[in-house]
């Protein structure tokens, strides 16, 4: 009786996983096409300058703000998916953690931004000087999304994921037909977007958990797990945008422009494919072991629709920039295409990475992109200057790469599974729409299947 009820427990968080699942896909999709409509109307309407421009300036405020958030969101989200009762006080502790955080972030991008705008007009520079306390809000957004998904609430945060880019896209438009779209005005609709998604995120959660007494023992608790991703969060921010953020100090707006162009349509790839990551580790982290089998069939799910969209846009490359971009964008093709295999495996990587904060191995997780951040940096600053964008894309995917092999590497030693259980089944590709998130053949058959259903993980590092 006990093993029935259990079995059913278990087939309905499947099947509410799959849900989830499909529908955070469904709205990434969605986001990502709005992006190509935004990035289309910016293309035409201010060419590879006005877009290098507009790329610099959100570009580097997003980083800072990465740099600087702490690792915030994975460790509120994996404290909440162990403790419901603890969000109003997670809310309330953060909060105060991170406003003089942001404070500290914004005076050193004021420092810093001269020299990372270096190759930029004067106009660019004040811009990004203008858009610096949007670190605050980027902070603070990290926080409440991470809650979001702790409270396993995927409906909400594919929401809130999907009405700033929403409404980037009208005001874009609107902008574009009364004939006042420019970089600043851009700027400003990107900037009040982020705020309104803060505002709703903060009012979603001050309504479910209240804003509780500050917990100086869950604050530290929080803070050291925080502290353990901070390093994968780092590593992961340099290892995919760092080329966009030392290009602008090296070459001129077209070519930031066009470059721009092809990691953007490249990350559509990690945006879409590795869109199951985002809802991987709360989900996982709520299952214990059973989470092992969720992992691996997003891992398996991930390197299909990254393989089927990769390849349509590695043929279609040149066509697709030039009939949707203009000619002037033609010399993005090449860049895309070298982009392209890392992106793929950069979304199955993102997809091992969380399987480890969900075996509460944030540390472990740090040191794949601790080792693509270290590729990424040498090899810009010993190539970019001779071999311009053609050599950031190399050198992205080569550390794209080394990312994927290490998390594969460091997520097999973490769980004890055999090789063979990372490998998708022939049987249950040709069944992926029916059997996406159902216990994968390849587990069933191999040895390692009571590695997944019965063998506990090792300690948290």
């Amino acid at each position: 009786m006990l093993k029935g009820l259990i079995g059913i427990r278990s087939a309905k968080q499947r099947t509410g996983f799959a849900r989830h699942g499909v529908a955070t896909v469904l709205v990434t999709a969605a986001t990502m096409g709005l992006g190509l409509l935004t990035g289309i109307l910016v293309a035409r309407t201010i060419g590879p300058d006005g877009r290098g421009a507009l790329t610099a300036v959100l570009t580097t405020v997003q980083l800072l703000g990465w740099l600087f958030g702490m690792g915030c969101g994975k460790a509120v989200t994996y404290a909440l998916s162990r403790d419901h009762a603890a969000g109003g006080r997670l809310l309330s502790t953060w909060t105060l953690i991170l406003l003089p955080v942001a404070a500290l972030a914004i005076g050193i991008g004021h420092l810093l931004l001269p020299t990372l705008l270096a190759a930029q007009p004067a106009e660019t520079l004040e811009l990004a000087r203008l858009y610096l306390p949007m670190i605050a809000m980027a902070l603070l957004s990290e926080l409440m999304l991470g809650l979001i998904l702790g409270d396993q609430d995927f409906r909400s945060f594919n929401a809130l994921n999907f009405i700033q880019p929403a409404g980037v896209a009208i005001l874009y438009a609107l902008l574009w037909a009364a004939g006042h779209f420019t970089v600043e005005a851009a700027v400003i609709v990107q900037g009040a977007m982020s705020t309104l998604v803060l505002v709703a995120a903060a009012t979603l959660l001050v309504r479910r958990h209240g804003f509780g007494r500050p917990d100086f023992l869950l604050g530290r608790q929080t803070v050291w797990y925080a502290l353990r991703t901070h390093g994968d969060v780092v590593g992961g921010v340099i290892t995919q945008r760092l080329d966009l953020l030392i290009i602008p100090a090296f070459l001129p707006a077209a070519q930031v422009g066009l470059y721009a162009l092809a990691t953007s349509l490249s990350w559509l790839i990690v945006s879409l494919s590795g869109a199951l990551a985002t809802v991987v580790m709360p989900a996982a982290t709520r299952r214990g072991q059973s989470g092992r089998e969720l992992v691996l069939n997003s891992l398996q799910a991930t390197f299909a629709i990254g393989g089927l969209l990769g390849g349509g846009l590695f043929v279609f490359a040149d066509i697709a920039i030039r009939l949707v971009y203009g000619p002037y964008f033609a010399d993005s093709a090449l860049p895309l295409r070298l982009l392209l295999p890392g992106a793929v495996l950069y979304a199955a990587a993102s997809i091992l990475l969380n399987g480890l904060y969900a075996e509460n191995r944030p540390f472990t997780a740090t040191l794949a992109n601790l080792l693509g951040m270290v590729v990424t940096l040498g090899g810009l600053l010993l190539f970019l200057r001779s071999g311009g964008i053609l050599a950031a894309a190399i050198v992205s995917t080569v550390a794209y790469t080394l990312v994927f092999a290490t998390a594969a590497a460091l997520y097999r030693r973490a769980t004890g599974l055999s090789w063979r259980v990372f490998l998708p089944d022939p049987a249950m590709l040709a069944a992926l729409p029916r059997r996406l998130f159902d216990k994968p053949s390849s587990v069933t058959a191999s040895p390692a299947a009571s590695t997944v259903a019965s063998t506990a993980g090792p300690a948290g590092k």
